[in-house]
């Protein structure tokens, strides 16, 4: 086992919207003062503001994830990337992905030089999917192999790409060049026993520190980005938390994801962890 069990539990995450998700995914902060996320089966974008008000609108097509882009939102959809209205919830295609038979788009995230990462995924045990580069109109498969690509980001100066591979309960840490998009040297950084839980979507603090959702443990932990150990845990009050992201102006609330499991979660959740994250980042479609 990689990394400590042993871990003090920091708070309790609270409910901050009515908006109920089969599949809740992509937190994310606009700095505009709205959090938007997705229910991927249930083809809903829904948002929040930090007052507590907020809507939800229908999409046109499954989305997974969610980033800036210059304007609209940059889509993650089944086989591709699209721009989506977040006024409306339709959708315009920018590129296909070349896919093996049987996989699908899943996480997604903007690096520092805004590339998007998108991995894809399978549930069918075979490890046929990848993670994919693309700048602007440009694709490259930057790794094969995985069973479901999930959460994707960045240590804080860049040098380090941190990648959930949940059917294989691995936490990886690539060097990271952020001038060229090359990864190497993957080590390691964590592995979650299936008693415990499966690792999900993920966010960087500005202090360097991983915060990883964790699927049917309820929880989500702040891990070491050296030694991978867990050095606090969030109660989340749904079995199925799916992923995490910072927001709020000041950046210093965390905002949790879940999935809907046995009439239960599907909401959205906060907590205060006292630390902040990092700024979004936005697609750049001319690259």
């Amino acid at each position: 086992m990689i990394g400590s069990e042993r871990s003090p539990v920091l708070c309790q995450a609270e409910c901050v919207s009515t908006a109920v998700s089969e599949l809740g995914e992509s937190p994310l902060w606009d700095p505009a003062g709205v959090l938007y996320w997705v229910d991927i089966p249930g083809l809903r974008l829904h948002n929040v503001t930090p007052s507590g008000s907020g809507i939800s609108v229908g999409l046109d097509t499954r989305v997974s994830a969610v980033e800036l882009g210059p304007g609209d939102l940059l889509a993650v959809t089944e086989r591709g990337l699209a721009w989506l209205d977040p006024r409306s919830g339709r959708t315009s295609p920018i590129i296909e992905l070349p896919l093996e038979a049987g996989a699908r788009m899943n996480d997604a995230a903007i690096d520092p030089r805004g590339r998007c990462w998108a991995g894809s995924a399978t549930h069918d045990g075979r490890r046929i999917g990848a993670l994919f580069c693309v700048a602007g109109r440009s694709v490259a498969v930057a790794v094969r192999g995985l069973g479901m690509s999930n959460g994707l980001d960045w240590s804080p100066d860049g040098d380090v790409l941190y990648h959930v591979d949940t059917a294989a309960g691995e936490i990886a840490a690539w060097r990271y060049r952020p001038a060229t998009g090359e990864v190497s040297g993957r080590r390691v950084l964590r592995r979650v026993s299936p008693r415990v839980g499966l690792p999900d979507g993920l966010t960087v603090d500005a202090q360097g520190c991983l915060w990883v959702a964790i699927w049917g443990a309820g929880q989500v932990w702040r891990l070491d980005p050296v030694s991978g150990d867990r050095l606090t845990t969030v109660d989340v009050p749904a079995a199925c938390p799916t992923s995490c992201a910072f927001g709020g102006p000041d950046l210093d609330e965390l905002y949790v994801t879940s999935a809907r499991q046995d009439g239960e979660g599907g909401l959205l959740y906060r907590a205060e962890v006292g630390v902040r994250g990092l700024p979004p980042r936005r697609f750049v479609e001319g690259f």
